[in-house]
């Protein structure tokens, strides 16, 4: 992990030969040698950002300290004896790990939610070395990829109130809501960060069921008088109405035809 001590040792059998040197490379850079017939026999070329401890190396070791992610790499140790001066290498690597200072965050735009909308989340995650593989889970199921997003978004960059200069890693969520989702109106969704099994982080939120309020209708039952208008007759009065009209009618044309016949 970034920060840590490593430390490289090259295992070696001479049997009847005497150690001419002993090289340590980087890719290939060479960093450290001993030659235990020169003085001083130890000579370093150190890469930027590499700290020896010269104390602790030796003819076996060489030791590193406070090491970064620039030190990942593949190292090699290369050993010459003689009097053949036939050499051996052995090459491994080595991956520093810089993990989150933080663990996941989650942005919300809503908390409670009908069925049928569309819930949208954002997970974010400062950029570590390697990177976070981020997840999204809905009740613990992992979430259709189909919904998923990944960003990657450079710094800097305020979260919940807090400035980071660090860019960050993020992962989007948008699905649609369904009832399916909902247990006692409850829907979980949780973000998970890993790093190659070294590093697991998590964060959650639970959504919260909402139903459709029914808005009273503008329309009153069919009988029901607008407001502010007064009826202009009930069904009775309107009855009484229409027969005294049809009285009045016939009375004024039988008058008519009287003083016509005069």
């Amino acid at each position: 992990q970034a920060g840590d001590t490593a430390v490289h040792i090259c295992s070696y059998y001479l049997d009847s030969h005497n150690l001419y040197s002993l090289k340590w490379y980087k890719e290939h850079h060479e960093f450290y040698r001993y030659t235990p017939n020169e003085k001083p026999p130890v000579k370093v070329f150190p890469l930027t950002g590499m700290k020896i401890n010269m104390t602790a190396s030796d003819h076996v070791r060489v030791v590193l300290e406070s090491v970064s992610t620039k030190l990942t790499g593949t190292y090699l140790c290369e050993v010459t004896v003689t009097p053949t001066f036939f050499a051996l290498a052995e090459t491994a690597n080595m991956t520093v790990i810089d993990f989150p200072a933080e663990g996941p965050v989650i942005n919300v735009e809503r908390k409670q939610i009908q069925v049928g909308e569309t819930a949208h989340l954002s997970c974010f995650v400062q950029r570590s070395s390697p990177p976070s593989l981020l997840s999204w889970y809905i009740n613990d199921e992992p979430a259709n990829e189909i919904y998923v997003s990944r960003i990657f978004e450079p710094g800097p960059h305020s979260i919940h109130g807090k400035n980071l200069a660090e860019d960050l890693q993020s992962i989007e969520l948008s699905f649609p809501v369904t009832t399916s989702h909902f247990d006692n109106n409850k829907v979980r969704l949780e973000c998970v960060a890993t790093i190659a099994g070294l590093y697991w982080k998590t964060a959650d939120v639970t959504l919260i069921q909402e139903h459709p309020k029914l808005l009273p209708s503008k329309d009153g039952p069919p009988d029901t008088p607008v407001s502010g208008v007064r009826p202009i007759c009930t069904s009775q009065s309107c009855l009484r109405f229409n027969v005294t009209m049809i009285l009045i009618i016939y009375n004024f044309v039988l008058y008519r035809s009287q003083n016509c016949l005069r």
